[in-house]
């Protein structure tokens, strides 16, 4: 190989280090919260993150995701009273949310170059007093999954 194609696949090899890295400060910077919080924030830039939320009385998340992926669990989760709101949004990557079988899920998504699906339980089979989760997903040049399979 020639000296300035070896120079060439080093420079990309550094840019693509140093976006790495500066993608994995600002994640951590906008992540908030953890496990047990009611109200969180999680967010992966070029990476992959799994978080389970533990929360007695969960109010809020948000999910954000650039490049990457998130598997977020909430299958210990309790939900608030008044039900709890989920944001998530993804580009050029890919959300997974697991939420057990006995919460009534709506799901509000905004696709583009995407997909976002939902495999939940059906309303019609929950009783009318299940824990209600509303999730808003926006999706571009990804996709996105609700499910209650682990």
């Amino acid at each position: 190989m020639s000296r300035k194609l070896i120079r060439a696949l080093l420079w990309i090899f550094a840019a693509q280090v140093a976006g790495w890295i500066v993608g994995q400060i600002i994640a951590k910077k906008m992540t908030k919260g953890d496990e047990t919080s009611d109200e969180f924030q999680v967010a992966t830039i070029m990476g992959g993150k799994k978080f389970e939320s533990h929360a007695k009385d969960l109010k809020s998340g948000v999910v954000i995701t650039s490049m990457g992926g998130i598997d977020l669990d909430l299958t210990d989760a309790t939900l608030a009273s008044s039900g709890a709101e989920l944001e998530l949004k993804t580009t050029m990557g890919g959300i997974q949310v697991t939420v057990p079988e006995v919460w009534a899920v709506k799901v509000d998504s905004d696709s583009k170059a995407g997909e976002f699906q939902v495999d939940v339980t059906p309303p019609e089979a929950l009783p009318d007093d299940a824990p209600q989760l509303r999730i808003h997903a926006v999706t571009r040049m990804g996709g996105g999954l609700v499910t209650t399979k682990t």
